[in-house]
């Protein structure tokens, strides 16, 4: 097996289950020196074992994200070839109940710490001429109810990325930006409803986890179209245009495509179908019947 130094490396947040240690796995079996990284180091150990090596980063904590640099510098002689931005948390709930104090959370982790682990790295990605891979949602651009704080994150890490990909040009590092559907994993699982004692929906407290498909897109599946993605390189060129490369933009999970199309045809096209979709008007009967407003 070749050294660490002579395989393209690539680190990943937010690996201990899902969607993160499906992609950790992935680019392990094509060869990539995968550094996987999670807040608690033995949520982990699992990868560590599978010969993987294993990192603690808390992208909340700016003393965690200095560190990392300084590990994947002396692991990879100061380059990256690819970092996934994949940590992250969801929380449900309705916005008219969402705490400042809350959705701060769920922006330091979604959002703010993801920009904190770019910079800090992008010396090292410069270096490799490397990637980033953004793992966004589908929910970003569509009207889900009680998602609106984790759909809010994911909407302005699409803005995040969109930019970071022109800005990062002249240097080189490409930025692939993946809205992804319903995967098999433990984040819609591990989602607490946020349902304060006063709230206007306290009928649906328990309940806010709206239209989940039955069967969704795997894990594996998911991990080999991202990494086949980011294989692809840079393609060729004729003139202005490119062929093979990567895109920068790839939607991928069951429902994925669905949310694309839907949000090419219009918002009222798009809040429609969603209730539709979810079963709006049966919501709003028990809603409004709790509210003593039938």
């Amino acid at each position: 097996m070749a050294s660490n130094s002579q395989r393209k490396t690539v680190l990943i947040t937010g690996c201990s289950s899902g969607i993160g240690e499906a992609l950790a796995r992935e680019f392990q079996a094509q060869g990539y020196h995968v550094i996987a990284t999670a807040r608690k180091i033995e949520a982990i150990s699992h990868l560590q074992k599978a010969g993987m090596t294993t990192l603690s980063l808390d992208v909340t904590k700016p003393e965690s994200v200095t560190a990392i640099k300084t590990e994947v510098e002396k692991l990879n002689d100061g380059k990256l070839d690819v970092l996934v931005n994949n940590a992250g948390i969801l929380t449900r709930g309705a916005l008219a109940d969402v705490s400042r104090e809350h959705i701060f959370s769920i922006f330091n982790t979604n959002l703010f710490g993801l920009m904190a682990v770019v910079s800090s790295l992008l010396p090292l990605l410069i270096a490799a001429k490397g990637t980033i891979v953004n793992i966004s949602s589908a929910s970003s651009v569509t009207p889900f109810p009680f998602k609106g704080p984790y759909a809010m994150t994911k909407a302005a890490l699409n803005s995040y990325g969109r930019t970071l990909a022109i800005e990062l040009s002249p240097f080189d590092v490409r930025v692939l930006t993946c809205p992804t559907g319903y995967i098999e994993s433990k984040l819609e699982a591990n989602g607490t409803d946020q349902v304060p004692e006063n709230s206007l929906y306290k009928a649906m407290a328990g309940k806010m986890e709206l239209g989940v498909p039955q069967k969704q897109m795997e894990g594996a599946e998911y991990a080999k179209v991202v990494v086949n993605e980011v294989e692809k390189g840079r393609g060729w060129g004729l003139g202005p245009l490119r062929f093979g490369a990567m895109r920068e933009w790839l939607w991928v999970g069951t429902g994925a495509s669905k949310g694309y199309w839907a949000s090419m045809m219009g918002e009222s096209f798009l809040q429609r179908g969603f209730k539709d979709i979810i079963g709006w008007n049966e919501i709003t009967r028990v809603v409004r019947k709790d509210n003593g407003l039938e």
